[in-house]
């Protein structure tokens, strides 16, 4: 025989419980949501033309200066088109200059024609390097690398028309070339262009300097030798970019003396009549420094910083008192292992610079030639007490997946993958926005020279220059439910004017935009529909892009909770209503009794009994014979009220639907 036990399980607990969650959610909290994004940069493609079959992404250079006559500020970036133009015979492409008079919102391309050169020999001519300087009069200093020799070609309307100098350097056999104008130490005019190279014979580091005329181009490029004519340094690797201190007219060169393995630099207080050597530190390895230019950059009150990598970080080198002494930092999160190469940096005001660099997927390990199924990030860091003992810098991914594949670090030997070139460049420009031209070629495979000149400008402050771009101080008000927040304080440091403002309520709502038509909107209100604390953030942004963000927090609701007097009418109202129906459900269901409802069932057959095989199905020998088995059919909380039942073996189809379950069919 078997025996039913059956306990009563109707559904009135479900119901009332349902009916409370329903409640609390209404009375309850609720958290804040989400934020608006911080770190971003704008980004863009600076230039998609092919030209000569290829793109000219290859190790792009920025920088910022004065406009045509000295006026605004604009931006340029270059970049070499190669020695040969391929499939042209005998036809040399003069490197590329590209124009922004917007702040980065549009680009030109400026054609710098050179006739003399166009059809010299192979290996004469062409664009194998580039690098530009501006001066204080909008005037273009362009230089483009023939290996035999190398230009020096001069704009003063803008890149329109060129004053060309092929053979400037004056000296055969050159390398990887750099300008910079600097303040006039000799007496001789205002500014003066500083030209270094590496000579390939005799071996060494070459400057030559020529003063810059308010009136001219440069001085019919009378050049005059620096170090007394002699080479500053006979180091084979002595090609890395230089600086000139804005304001006293100092040089640093910095330089990986790789025989020493010293990362030192060369310092000149006299215009570039003598130099000094100064060293930072001291390598074990060469796998210590991985990149294969180390960068140098001076910020307003002449600090001087250094940035080198070494495969698995980023390195700051930092120094107050002129290169005499200096601090190393690693500005990269030991946490992460990631190979990282080729970064740069530039600084503004005291303290603040800006770096960025290539990163490999998490994980890589190694030397950056050999990543050859890595996808590779355009990663930025951002110091504002880059003076100070443990500095703080800011890790911002500013572009994703940017290439695949090996970055090749061995110049023009190796294997590996070139398309990027041996750099990406960053600036600072007036507003204290970091700026970073780079290459972007995806998966196109090694060497396909389609990389595209890529532009990001930082969107987001605080920025590198103190008392830059806009400034809001909102006023916010609580009336129970409703937040006013007063936009009256409002202005932009960089004299473009605020173009939108953004507020973000915290509470899972669409941020709000307002725009501005030449005056600002007095305030905004919204009204929170749950009690709790939120973080309000108004951004505010100004013509050119700049945007600063304030945010603060506040309490809808007492210290108890949301009060139900600051609901919304359909709260109020509803809350009562919900409560009433759930007492009438649970009346009703008392007074039927809970008849007709399915439960839960316990069978026990004496003798042999039935198991759930591991197939789900039911079959003998499941569990011993002669032992009571228990299965249970769960169809909700137990009501409390037990029933006992007799079911006759003889009827398969056991009790119907008015008395009790059934045997089988209902229970499954």
């Amino acid at each position: 025989m078997i025996h039913h036990t059956f306990h009563r399980t109707g559904t009135l607990t479900p119901l009332l419980i349902t009916g409370m969650l329903l409640l609390v959610s209404l009375l309850l909290p609720a958290p804040a949501q989400g934020e608006l994004p911080q770190d971003r940069f704008d980004i863009r493609p600076v230039d998609e033309t092919l030209r000569d079959g290829r793109r000219d992404g290859f190790e792009p250079h920025i920088i910022t200066g004065p406009g045509l006559n000295g006026q605004g500020e604009w931006y340029y970036m270059d970049s070499p088109s190669g020695l040969l133009s391929p499939g042209i015979s005998l036809t040399r492409r003069p490197g590329n200059l590209w124009i922004s008079k917007d702040h980065g919102m549009t680009w030109e391309w400026k054609e710098k024609r050179n006739t003399i050169t166009d059809n010299l020999p192979p290996g004469i001519g062409g664009s194998g390097d580039t690098h530009t300087a501006i001066s204080r009069n909008g005037g273009i200093f362009h230089t483009d690398l023939y290996l035999a020799s190398a230009s020096v070609d001069y704009s003063g309307d803008g890149g329109n028309n060129w004053y060309l100098n092929p053979a400037a350097s004056q000296y055969v056999l050159d390398d990887r070339q750099w300008l910079r104008i600097g303040k006039a130490l000799d007496g001789i005019g205002e500014e003066t262009l500083y030209f270094s190279f590496n000579q390939l014979f005799p071996l060494g580091l070459v400057m030559v300097k020529t003063t810059i005329l308010t009136d001219g181009p440069a001085d019919n490029y009378a050049w005059r030798p620096c170090n007394q004519g002699l080479p500053i340094t006979s180091d084979v690797s002595a090609r890395d970019p230089f600086c000139v201190d804005r304001t006293t007219g100092t040089i640093y060169i910095a330089n990986y003396a790789s025989g020493a393995r010293n990362l030192e630099v060369w310092r000149s207080t006299d215009g570039g009549e003598s130099f000094t050597r100064h060293v930072v530190t001291q390598f074990g390895g060469r796998a210590e420094v991985q990149n294969i230019f180390t960068v140098i950059d001076t910020d307003m009150d002449g600090n001087v910083y250094i940035t080198y990598c070494s495969r698995d970080h980023i390195w700051l080198a930092v120094s107050t008192d002129g290169a005499e002494s200096w601090a190393i930092h690693q500005v990269t999160d030991s946490a992460v292992t990631s190979v990282k190469v080729l970064p740069w940096i530039a600084a503004g005001d005291g303290g603040r610079v800006g770096m960025a660099w290539y990163e490999a997927e998490e994980g890589t390990e190694g030397v950056p030639d050999q990543q050859l199924d890595s996808w590779w990030d355009l990663r930025a860091a951002i110091s504002f007490n880059a003076v100070d003992d443990e500095p703080d810098f800011r890790i911002i991914t500013v572009h994703r997946d940017v290439h695949f594949g090996g970055i090749q670090t061995t110049g023009t030997g190796g294997g590996s993958d070139r398309d990027l070139g041996d750099f990406l460049s960053v600036a600072v420009d007036a507003n204290g926005r970091l700026l970073i031209a780079y290459g972007m070629d995806g998966d196109d495979g090694p060497d396909a020279r389609l990389s595209y000149p890529m532009y990001a400008g930082q969107v987001d402050g605080p920025f590198l220059r103190e008392d830059t771009g806009p400034v809001v101080n909102p006023v916010v008000a609580v009336d129970g439910s409703r937040v006013r927040i007063g936009l009256e304080d409002i202005a932009d440091l960089s004299g473009f004017g605020i173009s939108n403002v953004t507020i973000f309520w915290g509470d899972g709502s669409d941020p709000e935009v307002m725009e501005f038509d030449g005056s600002p909107p007095a305030h905004a209100v919204h009204r929170y529909t749950r009690g709790g604390r939120y973080t309000i953030q108004v951004r505010a942004t100004n013509a050119i892009g700049m945007s600063t963000t304030t945010e603060q927090q506040i309490r809808i609701g007492d210290d108890d909770g949301f009060r139900i007097a600051d609901r919304p009418g359909w709260v109020i109202i509803g809350s009562p209503l919900l409560i009433l129906i759930v007492v009438l459900l649970v009346l009703f269901m008392r007074n039927r009794g809970g008849q007709g409802y399915p439960g839960r069932m316990m069978s026990r057959q004496d003798g042999m009994t039935q198991g759930s095989g591991p197939d789900g199905g039911m079959e003998n020998g499941g569990y011993e014979s002669g032992q009571a088995v228990d299965v249970e059919w769960e169809t909700g909380v137990d009501s409390g009220m037990d029933s006992v039942m007799e079911a006759d073996p003889d009827d398969a189809g056991g009790p119907d639907r008015e008395n009790g379950p059934k045997t089988s069919g209902d229970c499954r």
